[in-house]
C-alpha cells in the first residue's frame, strides 16, 4: 500500500516536471529570422502589386476616357460631314440660278409688252409657257421670287433701293419694282431692285450733294 502511494507521488512529480519543461520550451522559443524576412518580402511584393494594380486601373480609366472622347469627336465629325453634304446638295444650283438671272429678267421684260396683233400674242403665249415652266422647275428646287408689292415697307434684307421717288406720305415705301429678287431657301441670290418713297427735302439734299460731288471732280 505504501509502495503504491510512493509510486503515484513519483509519477505526479515527473508529470509536473515534464509540463514545466514543455512550458519553458514554448515560452523561450523564438521565430527564426528567415521567417521574418520572408514575411517582410511577401508584404513588400504585395504592396508593389497593389501599386501596379492601381496604376493599371488609372491607365484603363485614362484610355476609356480617351475612347469616349474620340468616339464623341468622330460622331461630331460625322454630323458635320453630313451637314456639309446636305448643305452642298441643298444649294448646289445657287451658281446656276445666279447665271440664269439675266434670262429670267429678259422673260419679265418681254412679257410686259402689250401685243398688237394675234401673231405676237401667240408668240408671247409660248414665252409665258416656257417662263412658267422654268419658274416651276426652280420653285421645286427651292428658288423663290422676291416680288415686293406697291407701298410695301422697304426691307433691306431682301430689297435694294436704286432710286427714290418724292412723296408726301410715309417714307421708305416701295413705289416701283424695277427687277424681281430671287432667293434659294434662306440664301439671297439677288435682292429686288426697287424705287422707294422719300420726302421732297430729302430728295433735294441728295441731289445737291450729288451735284456738289460732280462739281468737285
Amino acid at each position: 500500500m505504501l509502495n503504491e502511494e510512493i509510486k503515484e507521488q513519483q509519477e505526479a512529480e515527473q508529470t509536473s516536471e515534464n509540463e514545466e519543461k514543455a512550458s519553458n520550451v514554448n515560452t523561450s522559443e523564438e521565430v527564426p529570422e528567415e521567417n521574418i524576412s520572408m514575411k517582410a518580402s511577401y508584404k513588400k511584393k504585395l504592396a508593389k502589386k497593389d501599386d501596379e494594380i492601381e496604376k493599371l486601373k488609372q491607365e484603363v480609366e485614362k484610355w476609356k476616357n480617351e475612347y469616349y472622347r474620340a468616339y464623341a469627336d468622330m460622331a461630331n465629325l460625322r454630323k458635320d460631314i453630313q451637314k456639309d453634304h446636305s448643305e452642298a446638295v441643298k444649294y448646289r444650283i445657287e451658281g446656276f440660278v445666279h447665271d440664269l438671272l439675266m434670262v429670267l429678267d429678259s422673260f419679265e421684260l418681254a412679257l410686259k409688252n402689250n401685243p398688237q396683233n394675234e401673231e405676237t400674242k401667240n408668240y408671247l403665249k409660248g414665252f409665258q409657257y416656257v417662263y412658267s415652266t422654268l419658274l416651276g422647275i426652280l420653285d421645286n428646287e427651292g428658288v423663290k421670287a422676291i416680288n415686293p408689292s406697291l407701298d410695301e415697307k422697304f426691307d433691306p434684307k431682301t430689297m435694294q433701293a436704286i432710286d427714290k421717288i418724292e412723296s408726301d406720305g410715309e417714307e421708305n415705301l416701295v413705289k416701283e419694282q424695277v427687277l424681281k429678287g430671287y432667293k434659294l431657301y434662306d440664301h439671297l441670290i439677288r435682292p429686288a431692285m426697287v424705287k422707294v418713297s422719300c420726302h421732297k427735302t430729302e430728295k433735294e439734299v441728295e441731289e445737291k450733294e450729288e451735284n456738289s460731288q460732280e462739281e468737285s471732280k
